[in-house]
Order: C-alpha cells, then sequence, then structure tokens
C-alpha cells in the first residue's frame, strides 16, 4: 500500500491537477446542460411552476414536462441527482451502452448523451498521457504547456492501447450475450427465488468483475508505455499482463483500497444530500457545492488511483541489489 500512499502524496504536492479535470468536465457537460437550461427557462419563466420548483417541486409540471420533452431534455430526471447516478450508470455498462452505446445499438436520445461520453472519453486518453508524465516525478511540479506537451506527445500511443481495450471489451460481451441468455434461461425455470436472484446478480458480477481485469491490464499498459517510454501498444498491453500477473496482489489491493475510499464517499454525500433540504436559491447554491465538491473528491480518487499505478510499477520493476 506503501505506492497507494505515495501516490496519493504526489497528488497532493499537485493539487490543481484536480481542479483542471473538474473544470474540464463542467465544461463538457455544459455542452448538454446549456440546452436543456435554455429549455427549462423557457416553459418556468413567468409561471406558479417556477415558484413552486424553487421552493418543493411541482410534480404536475414535471409530468407535463417529461412527457412532451425531447432531445437531451427527455433524458432529465430526478433519478440524475443524488446517488442515482451511480445505479444508472451501472445499468449501462451492463447493458453495454458504454462507450457511446457501441455493445448494445443505443439508439435515440441516450445516444446523443453517449457520444457526448465518447468524446469525453477522448479528451480522457488525451489527458492520461502529461498524467502520466508528470506522476512519474511529481515533486517537480507542472506547467500547463508542459502538461498539454506531454498529452499531445503520448495521445496516439495511448490512444492505440485504449482501442485494443475496446476491442477486448467487444469480445466479451459478444461472448457475453450467450452466457447471458443461458443464465436467464435457468433463472426463470429456478425452483427458488435464491437461486434465481444468484444467478441474476452472479452473472452480473462477473462481468463486472471481467471488466475490472480489462480496466486493470489496460491501466497498467498505459504507465509501462508512458513511464518506459514504449512505442507498441500491443507489447505494452503483454508487458501490463505479466506485471499484473506478477502483482496481481498489490494490484488488486490498489483497486479494493479505492474501491472502498470510493464506498465511503458515495455513502457520506448520500447522507449529506439527504439531509440538505433544498429550498431556495441559497440552498441551491449550498448543493451544487456539494455536487461539486463530490465530483472533485472522485477525481481525486481516480488520479490518485492513477499516480499509485506509477508508483507500483516502478517500484515493481526496479532493479533489486
Amino acid at each position: 500500500m506503501r505506492a497507494l500512499v505515495d501516490g496519493f502524496r504526489g497528488l497532493l504536492r499537485n493539487p490543481g491537477l484536480i481542479v483542471l479535470v473538474l473544470v474540464l468536465n463542467a465544461a463538457v457537460a455544459l455542452v448538454a446542460a446549456l440546452p436543456v437550461a435554455s429549455l427549462l427557462w423557457q416553459d418556468l419563466s413567468h409561471t406558479g411552476a417556477s415558484t413552486r420548483m424553487m421552493y418543493g417541486f411541482d410534480y404536475d409540471w414535471w409530468s407535463r414536462f417529461d412527457h412532451q420533452a425531447k432531445g437531451l431534455a427527455g433524458d432529465l430526471a430526478p433519478d440524475l441527482l443524488g446517488t442515482g447516478f451511480l445505479w444508472r450508470n451501472l445499468d449501462l455498462l451492463l447493458r453495454g451502452a458504454v462507450p457511446a452505446g457501441l455493445f448494445s445499438g443505443f439508439t435515440g436520445t441516450g445516444a446523443v448523451v453517449l457520444g457526448l461520453a465518447a468524446l469525453y472519453w477522448l479528451l480522457q486518453v488525451f489527458l492520461s498521457g502529461g498524467l502520466l508524465a508528470l506522476f512519474r516525478a511529481p515533486a517537480g511540479g507542472w506547467t500547463f504547456r508542459g502538461l498539454v506537451h506531454a498529452c499531445g506527445f503520448h495521445f496516439a500511443r495511448l490512444l492505440r492501447i485504449a482501442l485494443l481495450a475496446v476491442a477486448v471489451a467487444a469480445l466479451l460481451f459478444a461472448a457475453w450475450r450467450p452466457l447471458g441468455s443461458w443464465s436467464d434461461h435457468l433463472a426463470r425455470e429456478a425452483v427458488s427465488e435464491r437461486a434465481a436472484l444468484f444467478l441474476v446478480f452472479g452473472r452480473a458480477a462477473l462481468l463486472l468483475v471481467a471488466l475490472l481485469l480489462l480496466h486493470m491490464v489496460s491501466s497498467y499498459a498505459k504507465v509501462i508505455l508512458v513511464c518506459e517510454e514504449r512505442r507498441s501498444a500491443v507489447l505494452a498491453m503483454a508487458a501490463s499482463l505479466g506485471f499484473c500477473a506478477r502483482h496481481l496482489g498489490a494490484v488488486l489491493a490498489q483497486y479494493l483500497a479505492v474501491g472502498l475510499l470510493g464506498a465511503a464517499l458515495v455513502l457520506l454525500f448520500a447522507l449529506l444530500d439527504g439531509w440538505l433540504e433544498v429550498s431556495g436559491w441559497k440552498t441551491q447554491l449550498l448543493a451544487l457545492a456539494l455536487f461539486e465538491g463530490f465530483l472533485a473528491a472522485r477525481i481525486a480518487l481516480r488520479l490518485g488511483l492513477l499516480a499509485g499505478q506509477v508508483e507500483l510499477e516502478q517500484a515493481g520493476e526496479r532493479p533489486r541489489g
């Protein structure tokens, strides 16, 4: 766990990275949010529903708006707030709707949102090169110009690794469809409800584990490619597979630690979100600050894991005297 701790220490020496990624998150989200906000403004302006929505919730207005909404506004729903995003994203992941509905044939309004997510995915691939280059020596600090240069320098090779990971994910989902149909058939034929639930949730857990292992190998492939200045994405994936096999306990321990921290963060957010009663513009600003703080903490966990992976790879491959 020392590598993970050192990774978070390196991140704390460069807190501006969290702010940078948070600003980029907000910028991409505004592409979808601003048109929806304009529709809400037009629909609520100079109406009694606007006052009721400011200090509570007008279900009659919401029912009418939701029934008539088209485009991006059709995806606006109360389950996006609070912890609802967690279950919605998990459902989309297991259905193969990420990235951009590539594995599920997702169409309609959801495809627009997922297309925007695919654009953000490319942005993350671009950023990862600069972040990994910085985490090799976090004590040296960073400049925006140097970060962008490192991002551009490593982008093409990291994109090849990302595309390889997407291709393997496609194979996973292709193999999963007949297995999923078979387990659904067994669940319907099960004589007990407990056995049916075990088959359904066990299948989902197995798919999540497979996707987690794929993420682990592709993530360390990016680390190896940047830290060791490799050129071949295929060889970096092979080297990552060997590294993860040799240090499986340490690699999984990092994911487990960050996963537990993430679960604790979601629980804390759920408690604060349930405690905060939003009524009026002052509490709305407080709720916005809570949401953005939660997002910044999630970004910090993701970057801390990335920095910890760099530390572990450098420690694992360092010659022993």
